[in-house]
């Protein structure tokens, strides 16, 4: 058996209807990334959006929840003069009182107002530190509220940057696409649009005796036959295949039969 010599001259020239599919099948790569760009910009906007109305909707809960706290304490200001002023009578009447029953009964209501109004008094001071920790985290929630308008508007900026280019772009493939369909032969254009609804892409690059759309290894008489210029499909995806022959390495031998027929890996 002869020896095994690498050599990168490709054995023929890939075909144009070939290489019309390969260049379609970029285009409508690229038109599906464009489209999915296009679309998914607006969405990113929108969820901006939402979360700095979400960043407003936590400032305006923690202002009611202030203004609650200031209405509480205006609550107990009022209670706590009405206590007081219970007390300032009951130690009038004090003064004036016929028997003992009298007098102890004026003495339990002050000392039960006296009570109400170290209630009211720790309930004011709770109330103070509730507007403290509030009015810290309104602080913050205002801050980032600042922070993601400003990025809100920047990210708007961009994005009709972005959109204007890619919406140019995307005229210039589809222009482009528009204009190759016709160049190609209306069974192979057929062909490829039926296995490209179904698998996403109709066309697979071969190599290192591997079907790359699907990563399944191709038999030795498929893969020369396919680096001989045949357009087969991969018997595991259906995809059609093709070798780049400007790219492969080459195995020269007296003729391809066994395993000694089998290219090398090489990473193109």
């Amino acid at each position: 058996m002869a020896a095994s010599t690498m050599s990168y001259t490709p054995r023929i020239v890939m075909d144009q209807p070939l290489e019309n599919l390969i260049r379609l099948q970029q285009l409508d790569g690229e038109i599906r990334q464009l489209r999915t760009s296009l679309e998914a910009t607006p969405r990113r906007i929108r969820g901006i959006e939402a979360e700095l109305a979400a960043h407003a909707k936590t400032i305006s809960t923690l202002e009611q929840r202030q203004r609650d706290e200031e209405a509480r304490r205006r609550r107990d200001e009022s209670d706590l003069k009405d206590q007081q002023a219970k007390i300032t009578k009951s130690r009038q009447q004090l003064n004036i009182v016929q028997n003992q029953a009298q007098a102890t009964a004026l003495e339990h209501q002050i000392a039960f107002a006296e009570q109400e109004i170290r209630r009211i008094e720790d309930g004011e001071l709770e109330s103070m530190e509730r507007s403290d920790i509030i009015d810290r985290e309104l602080l913050g929630a205002c801050q980032q509220h600042a922070s993601h308008a400003a990025y809100l508007e920047s990210e708007k900026a961009a994005a009709a940057r972005s959109t204007l280019l890619e919406q140019a772009d995307l005229s210039k493939w589809q222009a482009e696409r528009a204009a190759l369909r016709p160049q190609i032969d209306e069974d192979r254009l057929e062909e490829y649009d039926r296995i490209a609804a179904a698998k996403g892409t109709a066309l697979a690059r071969a190599r290192d005796q591997r079907c790359t759309g699907c990563q399944m290894g191709l038999r030795p008489q498929l893969w020369n036959q396919l680096r001989d210029g045949q357009s087969l499909k991969c018997e595991s995806c259906g995809r059609i295949l093709y070798v780049d022959n400007r790219r492969e390495p080459q195995i020269e031998t007296g003729r391809v039969g066994g395993a000694s027929g089998t290219p090398n890996a090489h990473t193109a």
